[in-house]
């Protein structure tokens, strides 16, 4: 049995832009909780967004705050209560949706739609939005939400995990299928996921839109078409190579306004657009008329729900293309430089992984 000690080191979150490095208590795991040590935690937008403030007051609900929802790590403590076949220095991937279990929704499977999220006793949390996360040395999670990992899989595939989740149920509420042209608007971690799945389910054509040198490390990775937004009008490209038709799936990664109309504009009569982004809340005027008319699906997508077994799998495969991803390691104590290389987008930076 490990020896657990009772302070551990964490990037806690005082208030919009305030993360400090702080000795704090070990999360206490309850009888139905399992405690793990951290091995990764991966930064991911979301993180920057809810580390400014700009998701307040709902991520986080309250201050001080532990972030980080892409972590994995060892088993340290299981409770007695949790029923769990999970043992200590199992090796695990952490899924951060938690949901009451009781409502209709999450009867139905769909419990990252709790209907009693917001309720501050309902059940429902979202482990590093809504409730502590694991930019620390320790975290706890219900053995539900710990899946365990495959032996060949390193610690930079776990982390990789928790975004080809999200890609993966992008593309499910696209109803991607094989032959399909497909445009992924933003070449980030989440972007790349979704480029890279598309082609294993046999999409046919796929486009990219973006800037930088992420467009480079898009193309490497199998883009058909590469289009620099700074230089060429994303919807207008598409148009041209497809005959003017559109593609049959966009699905857009990014989160501006801009990107979540031109995700709309590009797909053809009957198409289908997924909005994955997230921009803090701005408005985004859509023209209904044309989604009306052509019978154009717009759908959400968030969280991951049921997905975490086919993404591992896929990623034993080799699906993914680790090392393009995955491109910085830093220590906890240098999260902030971590921080602040992932948001300046230095030195050809895509996914930073924090090492406690």
């Amino acid at each position: 049995m490990p020896t657990i000690p009772e302070k551990m080191k964490a990037a806690v979150t005082h208030g919009p832009s305030d993360v400090r490095i702080e000795e704090i208590p070990v999360p206490a795991h309850e009888p139905d909780k399992v405690l793990v040590k951290v091995a990764a935690c991966g930064i991911c937008g979301t993180d920057v967004h809810i580390m400014d403030g700009h998701m307040r007051p709902a991520w986080p609900p309250y201050y001080p705050f532990t972030q980080g929802h892409e972590w994995c790590g060892e088993v340290a403590a299981v409770g007695s209560g949790s029923g769990s076949a999970l043992k200590p220095e199992d090796r695990v991937i952490m899924e951060p949706t938690i949901g009451c279990g009781h409502c209709a929704t999450c009867i139905r499977g769909a419990y990252h739609l709790c209907e009693r999220a917001g309720e501050p006793d309902g059940g429902y949390k979202l482990l590093g939005h809504t409730a502590d996360g694991a930019f620390s040395e320790y975290g706890v999670a219900p053995p539900n939400n710990l899946h365990k990992m495959p032996a060949s899989m390193s610690w930079e595939e776990a982390v990789i995990v928790n975004q080809v989740v999200v890609a993966l149920h992008a593309l499910d509420r696209g109803k991607v299928e094989p032959a399909d042209r497909v445009a992924i608007l933003g070449p980030g971690l989440l972007g790349l996921s979704v480029l890279q799945l598309a082609k294993t389910m046999g999409a046919s054509r796929t486009y990219i839109t973006g800037r930088g040198y992420r467009l480079d490390i898009a193309r490497e990775l199998g883009a058909d078409v590469v289009i620099d937004i700074t230089k060429e009008d994303p919807v207008e490209v598409v148009m041209k190579d497809t005959g003017g038709r559109g593609v049959d799936l966009s699905v857009e990664c990014a989160g501006p306004p801009e990107a979540m109309k031109q995700a709309v504009g590009m797909v053809r009569r009957g198409g289908r657009a997924v909005l994955e982004g997230i921009n803090g809340g701005e408005n985004v005027p859509f023209v209904t008329d044309r989604i009306v008319l052509d019978e154009i699906a717009v759908f959400g997508g968030r969280g991951s729900p049921n997905c975490y077994p086919r993404a591992i799998e896929l990623m034993t495969q080799g699906v993914i293309d680790t090392p393009r991803m995955l491109t910085h390691t830093f220590s906890l104590d240098e999260f902030g430089e971590a921080m602040r290389m992932f948001k300046a987008r230095e030195d050809g930076v895509m996914r930073v992984m924090i090492k406690p």
